[in-house]
């Protein structure tokens, strides 16, 4: 297809986007195919309100986290057949459609043939981060991440398991946040079967990268900065240049039964003071955590089971770069734990199965939902997410 052909309606494009990705119409895109001049033409990232789509690596993961977000995960709905496309062909032309969309949407723009456009505006910090499960993988022939173990507490529920396709939408505008979500998923219906939506909101601490979950804990203390973060996330063995991964846990709180225990038992369980988020071997948020240090009566400051003391990483290959959220559905509430390394089988699940098997937390948390996913490289201008695994 011509430049020229996009600037028509949408229904003259079979109905939608996704109408034109299921009829193979965006095979070639990247190339000049189904892209239009506009869509090329992005607002400068440092304008502020915009986080640009294109980059080395995707937005949404080690710049500044916005306070809501919503994971969505889909699974395929496999056209047999269709316009003698292979599975791997239909893969294709989705990432190139989602591209399509966030680039749009990204720079405070609408989608094509956008009902409500101004929705878009202004995009509010607005991001799309998106991953693939193995599954994906394994249709493409690139890549391997693997999937999530079990772990000794989990009560998984079916709805919150693993799917083929995720996308994280991070927004400070929730409104922004909605429309982005809407406009997106109503391009992938005729596509996918949507498997989950889980919503999740935060509020950064002032002059911190911290945040209060619903337990009234500071969450999101020592986690790396800078270079130190880029290396966790992007650095040796990342299944591919560039790209990461996305280890996502739905963790239900049982709020009632916490209220019941006082804040000495609170700050025991954690390892930290609930009052500022310092270890209770410290005196300051930001003082590092020693498991050596001993009370008055010679006893451990911090319990072998509190959180903070299986928490920590017990090398460098451990370090995981959280990007946590609340949830309240209103009918549980509890914490989106949303974690990025560059090799979860080095880092994010050998401290998992530590926790799972001895926090002092577990009382009062229920794990309910996991998933693992291949976080795709970043874009070159002109290009689609993932169109290195097509190259």
């Amino acid at each position: 297809m011509s430049t020229q052909d996009t600037s028509l309606p949408r229904r003259l494009l079979l109905g939608s986007t996704a109408a034109a990705a299921a009829g193979g119409l965006l095979t070639g895109f990247g190339a000049g195919s189904l892209r239009s001049a506009q869509a090329t033409t992005q607002i400068p990232a440092t304008e502020l309100g915009y986080r640009s789509f294109y980059g080395q690596y995707q937005s949404g993961i080690i710049d500044a986290q916005q306070e809501h977000a919503v994971f969505i995960g889909w699974d395929m709905r496999w056209r047999e057949g269709s316009k003698n496309q292979s599975k791997k062909q239909q893969v294709q032309a989705l990432l190139q459609m989602i591209s399509d969309d966030a680039a749009r949407l990204m720079s405070g723009r609408g989608v094509l043939a956008d009902t409500e456009p101004e929705m878009a505006q202004p995009p509010s910090e607005l991001t799309l981060t998106v991953g693939l499960g193995q599954s994906l993988l394994d249709v493409i022939g690139q890549g391997t991440v693997g999937s999530m173990p079990a772990f000794a507490n989990d009560e998984l529920e079916e709805q919150y398991q693993q799917s083929d396709l995720l996308i994280q939408f991070c927004s400070q505008d929730p409104t922004v946040l909605h429309h982005a979500v809407r406009a997106v998923s109503k391009n992938l219906r005729q596509l996918t079967t949507r498997r989950f939506v889980q919503t999740g909101f935060m509020r950064t601490m002032p002059g911190a990268d911290t945040f209060r979950n619903l337990f009234g804990q500071v969450d999101g203390v020592n986690n790396p900065a800078d270079q130190a973060r880029e290396q966790a996330v992007f650095g040796e063995g990342s299944w591919i240049p560039n790209g990461t991964t996305l280890a996502l846990r739905r963790f239900e709180m049982d709020l009632d039964r916490w209220d019941e225990v006082d804040v000495t038992g609170r700050d025991f369980a954690l390892g930290r003071r609930q009052s500022d988020g310092s270890p209770l071997s410290g005196t300051s948020v930001n003082d590092p955590v020693d498991l050596t240090a001993e009370n008055e009566l010679g006893l451990p400051r911090i319990a072998a089971n509190a959180h903070v003391a299986l928490a920590k990483p017990g090398h460098g290959g451990e370090t995981i770069h959280r990007r946590g959220y609340n949830f309240d559905d209103g009918q549980h509430a509890g914490l989106l734990f949303a974690s990025y390394q560059s090799d979860p089988r080095s880092s994010f699940i050998p401290v998992q199965h530590r926790l799972a098997a001895a926090d002092a937390l577990n009382t009062w948390l229920k794990p309910v939902g996991s998933a693992l996913y291949a976080i795709l490289p970043g874009v070159d201008e002109g290009g689609y997410v993932g169109q290195q695994l097509f190259s």
